[in-house]
């Protein structure tokens, strides 16, 4: 009964989703100062994710504050505040009334203390690997870690809320994706330049050494404020509702968003694709340095050739999207990723092949699924949500975005568990580069499993 139930409640919103396919709610203004808010929020998290195990235990350096091993642990438990966080959060916004509405209070107070703890974890108290470090870094990446969805996933929770119709979604979303590979080129391009450049021209200033990641992380968190406290004061939340009166509590509350049928196969394949993908960035700086023989201008290059050539991608799937249907698009785009990750032992395996050569052409054409999970990942869970209402009759944005964090920040946490593990055991210098190539089949197989299930048990067509 209740499975018929369900089938019925799809069809219904299918119905809905094809009356509400055009449609105009935003302002261009509006659309663009939203979507912007992606910079700081991939930006801040970019940063961290991609330089912060190479910062703390660079390869073939005398300049350590961690091992690697210490340095992935630190940063699983930054993932698993981050995770915890989300639902608690959730929770807190969608029952928030305020002047200011439900998601914009968390946005504005919490900015400024998440700007804060983005700086403090390029800042080691000791030059050297000791106790101090473990217990202060832990400190501030921990802090990090659970500051990060007070403030992002509120900011995440008002795409559903703002605008009903299924291709401005899309249109929101891909204005998102553009801020989000902006925020992850000056993450990852432009901080490999910041990174290059001071290594050869440091500079102390009361009585500090300054390098790239400080100088990085500063900036960083001087864009992350004023971004957010624009957005805040620009975009308007919808007027309050019934819908909004939500009366779960804590527990109910998790437990509802788990009995949507849509919800699993959705959080599967993206919680999957960020743990591959991430597995990802943390060799990038190792597979640069070891493997191609470059430095880390070079390897932040790598990354950038992906999100450049995942933005050309943006206009072409957002027209799939709407044209063949999400969940299509997605699927196909998947099934890509997970067929190109598994290639990096090639550049070992196959005499004759130029690392340098490899190593652009790899991350290349690694690139066009990337535009999928960017443009379709917010209309995407926008769907489940939409969902969840025909199921209890309250709009529970935030809860979905904690539930969703929730999951996928363990996935985020568990790649610095298994990439630096690997490379831990397997090696990662010129002589024992395994445990850096071996990262692409791992992350590769999890992809087509999560994709096979995704394609059989999500139900949205469109």
């Amino acid at each position: 009964m209740e499975q018929k139930d369900s089938e019925r409640l799809v069809e219904a919103l299918a119905r809905e989703q094809e009356e509400k396919l055009e449609g105009k709610a935003l302002s261009t203004g509006d659309k663009f100062i939203y979507g912007l808010g992606n910079l700081p929020a991939a930006l801040s998290i970019a940063l961290v994710d991609t330089w912060i195990i190479y910062f703390y235990s660079p390869p073939e350096s005398k300049d350590i504050y961690l091992s690697v091993g210490v340095a992935g642990v630190l940063n699983f438990l930054r993932y698993v505040c981050n995770a915890i966080g989300d639902p608690i959060v959730g929770f807190l916004s969608d029952r928030t009334k305020s002047g200011l509405g439900r998601r914009m209070p968390f946005i504005l107070f919490g900015a400024p203390f998440l700007a804060l703890f983005l700086v403090l974890v390029w800042f080691p108290p000791t030059q050297e690997p000791s106790w101090t470090n473990i217990i202060v870094l832990g400190i501030y990446l921990t802090g990090f870690g659970f500051l990060y969805p007070v403030v992002v996933n509120p900011y995440m929770s008002l795409l559903p809320e703002i605008t009903p119709y299924l291709k401005e979604r899309i249109q929101v979303s891909a204005l998102m994706a553009y801020g989000e590979v902006l925020g992850r080129v000056i993450a990852q391009v432009i901080t490999g330049f910041a990174v290059s450049f001071f290594l050869a021209h440091k500079f102390n200033l009361i009585k500090i050494s300054w390098d790239g990641y400080k100088i990085m992380g500063i900036i960083s968190a001087l864009i992350l404020i004023a971004i957010y406290l624009v957005m805040v004061f620009k975009v308007k939340e919808t007027p309050h509702s019934e819908k909004k009166e939500i009366p779960f509590g804590m527990i109910e509350a998790v437990v509802e968003v788990f009995k949507n049928s849509s919800f699993l196969p959705y959080i599967a394949i993206i919680a999957v694709f960020i743990l591959s993908s991430n597995m990802l960035i943390i060799i990038t700086p190792f597979f640069g340095k070891v493997v191609m023989g470059v430095n880390e201008e070079v390897s932040g290059l790598l990354l950038g050739v992906i999100l450049i050539v995942a933005g050309l991608f943006f206009p072409l799937t957002a027209w799939l999207g709407g044209r063949l249907g999400k969940k299509r698009t997605f699927t196909i785009a998947m099934l890509w990723f997970g067929l190109v990750i598994p290639l990096f032992p090639i550049v070992k395996l196959v005499p004759g092949i130029n690392p340098k050569i490899f190593g652009f052409v790899l991350y290349f054409i690694v690139a066009p699924p990337v535009s999928a999970v960017l443009v379709l990942q917010r209309p995407l869970i926008s769907d489940v949500i939409d969902f969840d209402e025909k199921l209890t009759g309250y709009r529970r944005e935030s809860m979905y975005m904690g539930a969703e964090g929730l999951i996928t920040k363990l996935a985020w946490g568990i790649s610095f568990l298994v990439a630096p593990a690997l490379m831990q055991v397997l090696g990662n210098s010129k002589d024992h580069p395994w445990g850096i190539l071996l990262n692409g089949p791992l992350a590769g197989l999890f992809m087509f499993l999560a994709t096979f299930y995704f394609w059989k048990k999500y139900p949205f067509k469109r």
